[in-house]
């Protein structure tokens, strides 16, 4: 059904004649375009942009059903909750504020002690989880905004149960902590800095990545092991300004963990098929880009300059 919802998107719009893959294209933003995320039934899009709004994307027409002012700077952090109905919007002014997707009204505010990484709604949409780049992360309450937990975390999973979520914390470690008390659970070292989480729907597999970094490791978390480490792209080291051109944007993880799609600082966007550890299709970008999967995984978005582009995956 979401594929036939985006293929409707696709035939309704005119695609990008100068990019190979024929993206769908949706304009509005009038500045760069820092965030996306597709909402749980895959029929709204919402984009953040530089410009300081939120706006959400119908992909049955391709039109904007809306947009949401009022940020005090760029919405870095874009999540729907599990029925769809708010949208959690984190900015580089360190403000949280919840709409609500059908109006476009704010329903909560909140201000996080951190510069923010991510944000994540419970099972139940009633508490809301910031995690920062620093490590500071905590769960609020809804609709009051109140701190109901302070916890150490870059980047947060919620477990599809609903009970546990899994953070990373800055000491290289994957925390299962239960959502309630903060109680650690299980640990799971990784060696490595590893600030992002991404997880399949069901959560067994997890992926985690570095904007440091231009490796993805895939873990099995049963075991608690790296059971596929996907290799970027060699960094130009002839031309200094280019060391880091391998680095990692941004990532995301289909929903049934088969596919990867990563942006990297080298301006492209990369599909992965994860249990074959190859490039299942490569999509140039006019910058790095941050990027969503939509719910079924046949579609990627990437934020790209002041656009947001809408790929096919093979």
């Amino acid at each position: 059904m979401i594929a036939l919802v985006v293929s409707m998107l696709l035939s309704g719009l005119t695609p990008d004649p100068l990019l190979p893959g024929a993206p769908a294209v949706l304009r509005g933003h009038t500045d760069t375009v820092m965030s996306v995320a597709f909402s749980p039934d895959g029929k709204v899009l919402a984009s953040g942009s530089r410009d300081k709004t939120v706006r959400l994307w119908s992909l049955e027409t391709g039109e904007a059903l809306r947009a949401i002012p009022g940020a005090r700077q760029q919405p870095v952090a874009l999540a729907f909750s599990s029925d769809g109905a708010q949208l959690a919007i984190g900015d580089s002014a360190f403000e949280v504020r919840v709409a609500e997707v059908a109006t476009g009204k704010i329903l909560a505010t909140m201000l996080h002690p951190d510069s923010i990484s991510q944000v994540a709604f419970d099972v139940s949409g009633s508490t809301l989880l910031v995690t920062g780049y620093n490590g500071n992360a905590a769960r609020y309450s809804l609709p009051d905004g109140k701190t109901l937990k302070e916890l150490r975390g870059m980047s947060v999973v919620v477990l599809p149960e609903g009970r546990e979520v899994l953070l990373s914390t800055p000491d290289h470690v994957i925390r299962q902590v239960e959502l309630k008390t903060g109680k650690s659970k299980r640990d799971i070292a990784t060696q490595a800095h590893a600030a992002m989480l991404l997880a399949s729907r069901d959560g067994k597999a997890l992926v985690t990545w570095s904007p440091t970094e231009r490796d993805v490791r895939v873990w099995d978390r049963a075991g608690g092991k790296v059971v596929a480490t996907l290799k970027g792209p060699a960094p130009d080291l002839t031309v200094p300004e280019r060391a880091l051109s391998a680095v990692v944007e941004s990532a995301a993880l289909s929903g049934d963990g088969r596919l990867l799609a990563i942006s990297a600082a080298d301006k492209s966007l990369r599909v992965w098929n994860v249990q074959k550890g190859t490039i299942l299709v490569t999509f140039p970008l006019q910058q790095r880009a941050a990027i969503a999967f939509s719910p079924d995984g046949a579609y990627v978005a990437a934020a790209d300059a002041g656009l947001i582009k809408l790929f096919k995956v093979p």
